[in-house]
């Protein structure tokens, strides 16, 4: 994610936007042959028009040419038939325009939400995703934004093509003034943008990173309520978003309006020349009225595309930043769902081996697993203890194919996790974590979540399993309450009794309890516990445990410290460890040791 960070170079920017606009190849075809009929129109009209007026002025003279249908009057057909047909292809472009301009705006949000979810969960840990969705937020709109200027853009700066040749067929010396005026416009715009660019790009991340610190406040409202902490935030995101990037984005604009004037002067300049040359140019009748006419006409459409760029050129450079961190972004690879050399296991009975495996998070750089090797077999139960730290929650995200062994290897059905299709792994396993956070919808969504094709019947059947069904009759909605942003209306016990009802309707062959009752009151744990052990029948279950009286009853407790299972067995076996690291973490549990 670095190169997120980094000012995105025209090269990058650019290629990063035609990823995007890609798709809509064919429709930009056409807008190209419109825009080359459209160029060829508007770039011939000041030519006729100052033919016309040389016309008029010919018969305010007295002069005619004698034929029975005037010039003039041609003149003002031929003038009538371009801009009928300039302004049709026009409407016909920009109509073509709208409607690729809102299917890449949406597309571009639902690929990066598309992506997002299957980019793997270190990513997730280790970004700051409301950043990231923010980025694409800004992208979408931007490179929208930059689809529309350069597809603007491109007729009239063809029509500045056209208008180069016939001014040129007027007079050769204006015309290279006006032309000269141009090149000089561009060459000042390239040598003031690049200082306001990198300015750009600044506030830009600054914006990113402010946005992303208050959509984390809100998201974490329910803390920063507990904590009367709401001044603090407000304190926060008025330093940053309101001081430190208005401030910048204040010199911003500022350095935008420098770059503004000194464009208003060029072109000033270049017509005042023009005038000065005309007349003397004039008045030896080396050019007409009509001709000078045409030749500021042109003078107007030379520079009016390129005042448009440098007006422009701040969304442009906006567009191309967002655009290359967007893509920066899609560029990462997904978790391998279908793997190349994949296995399909025999059956599923969720049998789990952990063989010699070592691992370590890149972050954190030292090993978090040494050399962890175990085996449960269908049905058995097995426990997990020891203090914070020590592996056990990445030893169960090893399990779920979160990540996989830096060396040995992880069996789910015999399959080593790194040929699994994952979808398939994931679906024979059902997790009740500690923290329950459930989705802004009805409670029987929540519970149907994962298990997309049941019927209202089967989720009234898991709520029933799970003790949680006569808490549901009691709502005046019922199952179709809304349970607020991550459950936010139900208790601790209701959303855990809801996740043991979605555990239940997806009938997992593995099941991880990651204490699922440490948060709990004595009689609401007591429900839970009821409930967890009728669903762990038949399955092969892992409890993440602190409370060590929640693993009494494990087929096997294995024992982690520093990385290592140091000891394993039954409760009533490691209790009898004089020395044993489970006797020790029971003891100070019990209070015998302050």
């Amino acid at each position: 994610m670095e190169k997120t960070a980094e000012r995105a170079s025209f090269k990058e920017g650019t290629a990063a936007i035609w990823n995007q606009i890609r798709p809509f190849k064919k429709e930009v075809g056409v807008l190209v042959i419109l825009g080359l009929i459209s160029a060829a129109a508007n770039g011939s009209v000041p030519y006729i028009t100052g033919r016309f007026f040389d016309a008029l002025i010919q018969i305010s003279q007295g002069h005619t040419d004698g034929s029975g249908f005037p010039v003039w009057a041609t003149l003002l057909a031929v003038w009538v038939v371009i801009q009928l047909v300039a302004n049709n292809i026009d409407w016909i472009i920009d109509r073509m325009r709208r409607s690729i301009d809102g299917n890449l705006h949406l597309r571009i949000q639902a690929l990066g939400f598309f992506h997002l979810l299957r980019l793997p969960l270190s990513f997730h840990k280790n970004e700051r995703i409301n950043e990231v969705l923010q980025q694409f937020s800004h992208a979408s709109w931007r490179i929208a934004a930059v689809f529309r200027i350069a597809t603007d853009f491109a007729p009239h700066f063809l029509s500045v093509v056209v208008g180069i040749t016939l001014a040129f067929t007027i007079h050769p010396l204006l015309a290279d003034v006006l032309l000269a005026g141009v090149v000089l416009y561009v060459l000042l715009l390239l040598f003031m943008l690049r200082p306001v660019a990198e300015k750009d790009d600044k506030v830009l991340r600054q914006w990113n990173e402010s946005w992303g610190d208050a959509a984390s406040a809100v998201h974490q409202v329910e803390s920063v309520k507990q904590a009367a902490s709401e001044d603090y935030e407000i304190k926060k995101i008025n330093d940053t978003l309101l001081g430190r990037v208005l401030l910048d984005w204040r010199a911003l604009q500022f350095t935008w309006s420098n770059v503004s004037f000194f464009q208003r002067i060029l072109v000033f300049v270049t017509q005042l020349t023009v005038f000065l040359f005309s007349i003397n140019l004039v008045s030896n009748g080396a050019i007409t009225i009509g001709e000078l006419i045409a030749l500021n006409g042109y003078a107007q459409m030379f520079f009016g595309p390129f005042v448009t760029l440098g007006y422009s050129w701040e969304i442009i450079q906006n567009g191309l930043n967002s655009a290359s961190q967007a893509h920066a972004v899609l560029s990462l690879p997904t978790e391998a769902y279908l793997p190349k050399d994949q296995a399909i296991p025999s059956e599923k009975s969720g049998s789990v081996r952990f063989d010699r495996v070592e691992f370590g998070y890149e972050v954190e750089g030292a090993s978090v697993l040494r050399g962890i090797s175990f085996q449960a077999s269908p049905g058995d139960v097995i426990a997990f203890v020891g203090e914070s730290g020590v592996g056990k929650s990445t030893t169960i995200s090893l399990i779920s194919g979160y990540f996989f062994p830096e060396k040995g290897a992880v069996y789910v059905n015999g399959i080593d996790t790194r040929t699994y299709n994952l979808n398939d792994l994931r679906k024979q396993i059902a997790v009740v974590p500690q923290e329950v956070a459930l989705f802004n919808d009805s409670i029987k969504e929540n519970i149907r979540y994962g298990s997309f094709e049941a019927s209202d019947e089967d989720v009234a059947r898991a709520a029933r399993e799970a003790h949680i069904e006569e808490f549901i009759e009691e709502l005046t909605q019922k199952y179709e309450t809304i349970v607020g942003e991550r459950g936010v209306k139900l208790s601790v016990g209701q959303k855990q009794r809801v996740a043991i009802a979605r555990a239940i309707l997806r009938n997992p062959a593995i099941l991880i309890l990651d204490e699922p009752t440490s948060a709990l009151d004595s009689k609401t744990e007591q429900f839970i516990t009821e409930s967890l052990e009728r669903l762990m029948k038949g399955r092969t279950t892992f409890i993440i445990a602190h409370r060590l009286s929640t693993v009494r009853k494990a087929d096997r407790i294995l024992v982690f410290e520093k990385g290592k299972i140091v000891e394993e067995g039954k409760h009533d076996e490691l209790i009898k460890k004089t020395d044993g690291v489970y006797r020790r973490l029971y003891e100070y549990q019990i209070g015998l040791h302050s």
